[in-house]
């Protein structure tokens, strides 16, 4: 028996706080740095989700996931199309 359990509910938590992040900074206008920083902090958290769902769901020990179509999509997405997926709401 592990000594360690793993909470996923916290990388998901996480990922609504960058993504509330960036949708602040897109309202109030930031500058192009500020976005790109909030998008790279939304895209890591978003990967973050993808590997703790691959824990969650999977028998296999954690160094063996292997990214989903999802996963690559969000890792190659430039940072102008994440700015522009959350400008939409």
């Amino acid at each position: 028996m592990t000594a360690y359990i793993a909470n996923h509910q916290k990388k998901k938590s996480l990922l609504q706080k960058r993504e509330q992040e960036l949708e602040h900074a897109l309202s109030h206008g930031f500058d192009d740095s500020k976005l790109e920083r909030a998008a790279e902090k939304v895209r890591e958290a978003k990967l973050a989700v993808f590997k703790a769902l691959f824990s969650q769901s999977s028998v296999l020990p954690p160094h063996s996931y292997e990214e989903s179509e999802e996963a690559i999509k969000w890792r190659d997405m430039p940072v102008s199309e994440i700015i522009r997926l959350y400008s939409v709401h």
